[in-house]
């Protein structure tokens, strides 16, 4: 089995840096230790931080740890790349659920979009077949009172972008028109996000 995809110039991010960052943002440091989720093929890893009732009772925060080990095609005006990891709260019942998010991070890649408004389509269908909103949608955390603080050292930035799940027609919405789109639907219907089996905001 080859080693799990790390790019050399991520071997400056701090771990333990990026931890504290997530447990400030979800404000607690109790939790068990994060878990590890690889691809089919072990070519990639990601550490899985689980937080139940988080922000609220019988809600689960997820996090993902080193995605921002991966390379995205995006890059500051310094020259600096720029990297992410994943948040995500649901209902606590969904065990599986760190493996939709886990499937963003590894989708990452040099040619793919990472930014707030990607749909990551079957993110949530691969864990829960039956579910009404198969796929996954990101956007800048909303769903805890504390703030993501971004990573920074000479060759990387580290920001966080929270994932929703969304139906077939909210991920066709913001592929027609835009995520903003989409954002004004929730604005105006506010669905339960929690949800994976939620009613589409668009029927």
């Amino acid at each position: 089995m080859s080693a799990p995809d790390r790019d050399p110039r991520t071997s400056t991010v701090d771990g333990a840096e990026i931890l504290a960052r997530v447990e400030d943002a979800f404000g607690t440091a109790e939790h068990p230790p994060p878990m590890t989720r690889t691809t089919a093929d072990g070519s990639r890893a990601v550490g899985m931080l689980r937080v139940d009732d988080c922000p609220d009772p019988g809600i689960t925060s997820w996090a993902t740890l080193e995605a921002s080990a991966f390379e995205t095609p995006l890059h500051l005006r310094d020259g600096r790349d720029l990297r992410v990891e994943f948040v995500a709260a649901v209902d606590a019942r969904l065990d599986l659920f760190g493996n939709a998010v886990a499937a963003c991070a590894f989708a990452i890649g040099p040619e793919n979009a990472v930014r707030p408004g990607t749909v990551y389509r079957g993110a949530v269908s691969r864990q829960y077949p039956e579910a009404s909103t198969p796929h996954l949608f990101s956007t800048t955390p909303f769903a805890w009172k504390g703030e993501f603080a971004p990573y920074d050292d000479d060759a990387v930035h580290v920001t966080w972008l929270q994932v929703v799940p969304i139906t077939d027609a909210e991920a066709d919405l913001v592929a027609a028109e835009g995520a903003r789109a989409l954002e004004a639907v929730f604005e105006r219907e506010q669905p339960d996000l929690y949800s994976i089996n939620r009613a589409d905001t668009l029927a």
